[in-house]
């Protein structure tokens, strides 16, 4: 059986610490509510199961299942390091495990991955585009069929007081939601929700915290 819902943007973890993938079957349904609490007209098209995140030899440093999840990275495990006088930036590796749920309501080529700095955001100025280019059938998988996975890295900058050995992260993302653009701008322009994320197909909201002293 093919398996072209399973999207590797990185294609090689390494054996024995990447993300599991064991199959999971896809339920039928609208498994989306928005932000009031009822269910999202037309339904969402993807759950995202886990959000990975991983260091500097691809071993897993934390995940996210739930909305809401806090995690804390060691910094010694960053893929990379930058710093400056007042600050600098940590980079790790992300990967998102996420399936279909429903058909699509409107066609689209691509599928967009954006994320954001606040769990709520309501404006365009707020999101940003991790990757605008996934490809993703719109048929609903068959029960056994790896969910789709998106991988992708980010950089946690962060900041350092005269006289406190503490940094502290500046503005750390909060949000990650996968969007059919084509439903997205419909909900827009029908303006029946000002929230970004009842337009998403599927999002996911933790905080990250980083301990520098490991």
């Amino acid at each position: 059986m093919k398996t072209i819902l399973l999207l590797f943007l990185i294609t090689i973890l390494t054996d024995g610490v990447s993300p599991s993938t064991t199959p999971t079957a896809a339920p039928q349904g609208n498994a989306c509510t928005t932000i009031i609490g009822q269910p999202r007209k037309p339904p969402c098209e993807f759950e995202i199961l886990t959000v990975w995140f991983m260091g500097k030899n691809n071993e897993v440093l934390g995940k996210v299942t739930k909305p809401g999840t806090a995690i804390k990275l060691p910094g010694s495990k960053a893929i990379s390091k930058q710093e400056v006088m007042n600050g600098g930036s940590l980079m790790y590796n992300v990967s998102i495990d996420f399936r279909r749920i429903n058909t699509p309501s409107t066609a689209t080529a691509a599928y967009t991955l954006s994320k954001a700095n606040i769990t709520n955001p309501i404006s365009a100025g707020e999101t940003q585009v991790v990757n605008d280019q996934i490809k993703v059938s719109p048929n609903l998988p068959q029960p056994g069929i790896r969910p789709n996975r998106i991988l992708f890295n980010i950089a946690l900058n962060y900041g350092k007081s005269q006289g406190d050995p503490n940094p502290q992260l500046i503005a750390p993302i909060q949000l990650l939601q996968l969007e059919n653009p084509v439903t997205f701008a419909k909900l827009a322009k029908a303006k029946e929700t000002n929230q970004f994320r009842d337009w998403a197909e599927a999002w996911m909201t933790f905080s990250v915290s980083v301990d520098f002293t490991k």
